[in-house]
């Protein structure tokens, strides 16, 4: 695995505030995750918490602002991406060998470290805590990640929550925005760099690959990549469309008589408005043709995701199945050792058992027999003693206990 500390950020509109809280402060029944060892949750560290009594982020986000700690409009309707990101969080992962290698005061000093240079390079950010979980195992979900990290271990790491607030110098005030908290080019590498110098090299830390953002959309998922394409398309479309339009009209307007109509020039304006016609007519047929591929890009699109959640649909149940799969071969295995552990520890029992079977098989003989001379005979005149005789149960599982009592008293 790579020696390289990751630092990634993730901001929260006001809906979603309570996630990071839930998860942060373990304050969900069971967790409500999986990879989490409720035995190790005791190992878990808060090194720094603002919140008063009582308080989750929402309310401490309120509280500052209601004291004039920063200013700044909150956009709460619409879609999330237009929507105002209330929190920033920040998700600080060690190279596994090197943070397991830490005793727990060892750990508890570098991640104080990481949250000073995080703190130091953001001054005007209001930081609510930063919770260090020791109890949760790590599954990578991208590609980076699962080459930089092992799956399924517990690795050490620590959540920071920040409100995003930056110095407006034309306003001269505090207010929100995680758009400017990180606006600039390159900001994100910037702010790696700075991190791997602050603390990084302290530890042995190695830098990490440097991505090309020029090519960044060659790192997208392949699905994501052709929805974005798709969705350029469209966009391409409609600006064609508008085009279309524009220059319908402007065509329309040069087609226009500008002689007055009489009786001379009748059959000049007759034909010319048809040429008009004609045109509107083509016109609309191409149009009718970029609003049909239009809808096809957008069912294309939508197919695509209803996929993609029947997949993630498919693979959970899956995953249910083998659960349930994993249990029966281990009840199975457990019935099998029983089955194999019994012990008949009377000799004379055991014979008792071997005498019935063989009488039971020499009846089950004369009854195949019987049944294979005489069957057509007897369905053809008594039906009624056919089913008679195929109800009948030869064996009663009853009358086992009493013939091994009588034998068993045969034997004394």
């Amino acid at each position: 695995m790579a020696n390289v500390c990751i630092v990634r950020h993730q901001g929260y509109i006001k809906s979603k505030m309570r996630l990071p809280y839930q998860h942060n402060f373990r304050t969900l029944k069971d967790n409500g995750n999986k990879n989490i060892d409720t035995s190790l949750t005791h190992l878990n560290t808060c090194i720094a918490n603002n919140l008063k009594k009582g308080e989750t982020y929402l309310t401490a986000f309120k509280r500052l602002r209601d004291n004039g700690e920063f200013q700044g409009q909150l956009k709460v309707q619409g879609s999330e991406e237009k929507q105002t990101k209330f929190l920033d969080e920040f998700l600080v992962y060690p190279p596994y060998e090197k943070i397991t290698a830490m005793t727990l005061g060892e750990q508890e000093e570098f991640f104080k470290k990481e949250l000073n240079a995080i703190q130091k390079y953001f001054p005007n950010m209001i930081i609510l805590s930063a919770n260090v979980h020791r109890d949760e195992e790590f599954h990578p979900k991208d590609e980076e990640m699962k080459a930089l990290f092992p799956e399924g271990k517990v690795t050490p790491h620590m959540h920071v929550i920040a409100i995003p607030i930056i110095h407006d110098k034309k306003m001269d005030c505090k207010k929100i925005s995680i758009t400017e908290l990180w606006k600039g080019k390159f900001s994100y590498r910037k702010f790696q760099d700075y991190m791997y110098n602050a603390v990084g090299k302290e530890y042995g830390f190695d830098r990490g690959e440097l991505h090309d953002y020029g090519e960044a959309e060659k790192h997208l998922e392949v699905e994501a990549f052709k929805l974005k394409e798709a969705e350029k398309s469209l966009n391409k479309l409609e600006a064609e469309i508008k085009l279309k339009e524009q220059s319908l009209l402007e065509r329309a307007k040069d087609l226009e008589p500008e002689e007055h109509i009489s009786i001379f020039n009748i059959k000049n304006v007759v034909d010319q408005q048809k040429a008009i016609n004609l045109a509107l007519k083509m016109e609309k047929d191409k149009n009718a043709l970029l609003m049909k591929e239009k809808e096809s890009l957008n069912q294309t699109i939508k197919d695509k995701d209803e996929l993609i959640l029947a997949q993630n649909h498919e693979i959970q149940i899956g995953q249910e199945k083998l659960s349930e799969i994993e249990k029966e071969l281990l009840l199975e295995k457990n019935r099998t050792n029983d089955i194999l552990n019994i012990k008949v520890s009377d000799e004379r029992l055991r014979q008792v058992y071997l005498d019935e079977a063989k009488q039971k098989i020499k009846l089950f003989d004369l009854l195949i027999r019987v049944i294979k001379d005489f069957l057509p005979e007897l369905i053809k005149t008594s039906p009624k003693f056919i089913r008679e005789l195929l109800d009948y149960k030869i064996l009663h599982k009853e009358d086992l206990p009493r013939e091994h009592e009588n034998n068993r008293h045969k034997g004394r």
